[in-house]
């Protein structure tokens, strides 16, 4: 069945290091089979960078709330995803689906997309991070969409940045924390607090990121093991301490304070 593509549809960014060929080739099938047609966006390559010598990354706070650096794969990811943000604001782009390299797609999702661009619920950044226990600590539903998926805020805030749809609006102000950056791209995302951006979720999520095949990230992310001493040692619990503290009080902020907004939204 040949499907044909919509002008309702945002420009796909998939991020795709130029080495990883067959990564590219599968994305481009994913794609084809639902009936959409991919941008390849090259990504930065965080293993060739010199990341103690790099301008735009804070090591000394990342020490104090972490406890360790952010590994090469995290900071080319977060940079690969700024540099389609600088695209979307140099070439005034509205909208723009951000996709990375390894994920899969549900055969609506074609559908879910169109559905999103015709609903009345305002947002500047959807999410389609559904994965694993996101739903199970509850959400509020905004909108019933078609295949019986809908969008939704949810009182938590979920990792990962394989799939999202984002405005120009949101590419604006998330330039503005990703200028020393700490923290890796989802967190920026998850911080709706303090981006103050429109932040909701499609559940279930017709996007799955693809956890059998080798991260390009890397699993060295995943090493609990500090690498502080000295004064970092000493100050880093109590900078850990705010950080789970602010986090948790932030995104319960949000979710208390949209509670009828989103029950107004839901009703027009």
């Amino acid at each position: 069945m040949t499907i044909k593509p919509s002008s309702d549809l945002p420009p796909i960014f998939v991020i795709n290091r130029p080495k990883d060929g067959h990564r590219r080739a599968d994305m481009t099938e994913r794609l084809a089979k639902v009936g959409l047609t991919p941008i390849f966006f090259d990504a930065i390559d965080g293993y060739l960078l010199d990341i103690p010598n790099l301008a735009d990354y804070d090591s000394e706070r990342r020490h104090r709330y972490f406890g360790k650096d952010l590994k090469a794969g995290e900071i080319g990811c977060l940079l690969s995803h700024r540099a389609i943000y600088e695209k979307m604001v140099t070439e005034n782009i509205p909208k723009a689906l951000v996709l990375e390299d390894d994920v899969f797609l549900a055969d609506d999702f074609r559908d879910v997309l169109l559905d999103i661009q015709n609903t009345a619920v305002p947002w500047d950044l959807i999410r389609f991070v559904g994965h694993g226990k996101v739903f199970e600590t509850g959400y509020r539903s905004l909108a019933a969409l078609n295949h019986g998926y809908s969008i939704t805020r949810v009182p938590t805030s979920p990792s990962g940045a394989y799939a999202y749809l984002l405005t120009l609006k949101a590419a604006k102000r998330l330039l503005q924390f990703m200028q020393r950056n700490w923290v890796p791209v989802d967190i920026i995302h998850s911080r709706a607090w303090q981006t103050r951006l429109e932040t909701l979720l499609i559940h279930p999520s017709p996007v799955a990121p693809d956890l059998e095949g080798p991260s390009t990230i890397g699993d060295e992310r995943f090493d609990k093991s500090k690498q502080i001493r000295g004064l970092t040692k000493l100050v880093h619990p109590f900078y850990r301490f705010w950080y789970k503290l602010s986090n948790g009080a932030g995104k319960r902020l949000v979710y208390a304070l949209t509670w009828y907004r989103d029950r107004k939204n839901s009703s027009s």
